[in-house]
């Protein structure tokens, strides 16, 4: 039988794995932009498309974005 889950342990490391999501967003961002951007717009799209689809890849969402 597995242990019982730690919710404050489960919430601490999702808490890192979006803030990983969303600094490898931003960072491609400030890349492609050569770091002219809205550092706050940015952010908040890219807590969005964490919260849509924590799943997908920062990278490849975050260029596409740029493409746009």
């Amino acid at each position: 039988m597995p242990a019982p889950l730690n919710p404050e342990f489960e919430e601490k490391q999702l808490n890192e794995d979006r803030v990983a999501w969303c600094q490898a967003y931003i960072s491609v961002w400030a890349q492609l932009s050569k770091g002219s951007f809205d550092k706050q717009a940015v952010e908040e799209a890219a807590d969005a498309h964490w919260q849509r689809s924590p799943q997908s890849d920062p990278v490849h969402i975050a260029a596409v974005e740029f493409t746009k």
